[in-house]
């Protein structure tokens, strides 16, 4: 893989060049590699190697997706939206945005075993803290748990890498006493997630990083089959300890499509080996050893409003919608294929992101902000569509100008439109999607008594559409309400629209 390595504090950034002269023009009409990671200063590698395409490439144009028809008797039974948080500072900000879900980075089992056999809990009191205070408010926790001690490391010095085969035992130990110490009140942990994003390859991070690293380049499914002998030892001892507990496999980069893999600059076809990490799990037996899927999905802002994109993933504001559709249909195809169809994903990072680290002035202006508020609305209502069982913002301060409040915790639009449908659209039973009016995506919804469309411009272009039957209410994407005619114009800032009965 070629890859130009760039040191930010003391993680890794890679970035291909391509990346390098779009993002310091600020400008992503044409954005490269997918480079993004966990925490602000931690981008994830990406890789423009030639490799040979496969047989079922399709190098056709994209087609706008249709919404798939997700519906169910009774509404879901937990909450969608989420959003992950680096400290105690900001829960009750997430808690009043309408948040169930909070993701922590993380349970470091190398603080809490740095010799084996020697558990320290005390190292864990700021986390237990945060985590009696997220139950306490009536949020769950995602829990992501990492950092191999040196003496359990199977790539010694590494401590996101994999556990060695000899000690896979005593993570399970480990595994099974943190569950029956967090499970319980006042902590209440149901949601473990196993690494964060583990399809990285070793030798593009940091030791430490707090993300990968499990990923082998070397391997058709880029480590994806040991990461199965790990899930077989630890998952009975986790479900032995709480039935009710819920295995995530460590939330997948996924850094492009591996069944019609883009081109680099040169040309060349992208290696696309590292999306295949959940395949290898699932062809050496791992698919009854995990409970759901942890995906991450991000797009680009391409600097005018409302447009954006993930080329990696053949995706785009005006023809597919937000990539966490191109991802989640991926995953959905894979696990059935193989015959998992059962299992729920959950996108565990989810945003859009400006420029090379946000402080741009094409990142600070008006239409990014309602660019990220727009997005926020669609990314989150076509997540609840394709039945996604979580959707978490990434982060509520941000990275690269995702953040929903500013570094004083004062709320941009972007926060109060998260809220807005996060109230709208809470256990909404989703009814599939609305194709009557060309050049406008739609969705359907009916929570409670009421029926809700969310609808917004496809094409850019504004259109005027002809309800059914007068809408009781229309609101914006901030909840302001909207003139109830029966004909409206839809532009690309999504709206909401409620009748008290089907209409």
């Amino acid at each position: 893989m070629m890859l130009t390595l760039y040191k930010q504090n003391r993680y890794m950034l890679a970035f291909s060049p391509l990346l390098i002269i779009a993002l310091a023009a600020c400008s992503a009409s044409t954005p490269a590699s997918t480079i993004r990671a966990l925490t602000p200063t931690k981008p994830a590698p990406s890789s423009t190697a030639s490799v040979t395409p496969p047989l079922i490439l399709t190098l056709t144009p994209t087609p706008p997706l249709l919404p798939e028809v997700i519906s169910t008797q009774t509404p879901p039974e937990f909450p969608l939206s989420g959003i992950e948080i680096h400290g105690v500072e900001g829960l009750t900000l997430v808690s009043e945005a309408g948040a169930y879900w909070v993701r922590r980075n993380a349970l470091l089992w190398s603080d809490v075993e740095p010799e084996q056999g020697l558990r320290n809990w005390d190292a864990l009191k700021s986390l237990e803290q945060e985590l009696i205070s997220i139950a306490s408010q009536g949020m769950q926790a995602i829990l992501i748990v990492r950092s191999t001690p040196p003496w359990a490391q199977k790539i010694p010095g590494v401590y996101c890498g994999p556990v060695k085969a000899e000690s896979l035992t005593a993570f399970a130990s480990y595994m099974r006493d943190a569950v029956a110490r967090y499970s319980i009140p006042p902590y209440n942990v149901k949601y473990w997630e196993l690494g964060n994003e583990p399809d990285i390859d070793p030798t593009f991070v940091a030791p430490d990083s707090v993300f990968g690293c499990w990923g082998d380049q070397k391997d058709t499914h880029y480590g994806g089959a040991y990461y199965a002998e790990m899930l077989k030892v630890v998952y009975p001892q986790v479900k032995i300890t709480d039935p009710q507990a819920q295995v995530l496999v460590g939330g997948l980069l996924m850094d492009c499509d591996p069944v019609n893999p883009p081109t680099a600059g040169s040309g060349k076809y992208r290696d696309c080996t590292p999306s295949r990490f959940l395949e290898g799990i699932l062809i050496n037996g791992g698919g009854d050893f995990f409970d759901g899927v942890s995906f991450h999905a991000y797009d680009y802002y391409y600097s005018v409003f409302g447009q954006y994109g993930n080329p990696n993933w053949h995706s785009s504001w005006d023809t597919t919608g937000p990539v966490s559709i191109n991802k989640g249909r991926y995953l959905k195809d894979l696990l059935l294929t193989h015959g998992y169809p059962g299992k729920f994903l959950m996108n565990t990072e989810n945003a859009i992101i400006c420029g090379r680290d946000g402080t741009e002035s094409t990142c600070q202006g008006d239409d990014y902000a309602r660019t990220k508020a727009s997005y926020i609305a669609q990314s989150f209502t076509v997540a609840l569509a394709e039945g996604l069982h979580a959707n978490v913002w990434y982060s509520l301060y941000g990275w690269r100008g995702s953040g929903l409040v500013n570094s004083n915790a004062q709320p941009f639009a972007a926060y109060q439109a998260y809220q807005f449908n996060a109230n709208s659209l809470r256990l909404a039973v989703p009814g599939g999607g609305l194709t009557d009016y060309p050049g406008v995506r739609g969705y359907r919804f009916i929570r409670g008594p009421k029926t809700v469309w969310v609808l917004w411009s496809l094409d850019g272009s504004p259109h005027s559409v002809i309800f059914p039957s007068l809408p009781d209410a229309v609101y914006d994407i901030v909840g302001n309400p909207q003139s109830t005619a029966q004909e409206f114009t839809v532009t690309l800032s999504p709206v909401y629209v409620e009748w008290s009965q089907s209409p």
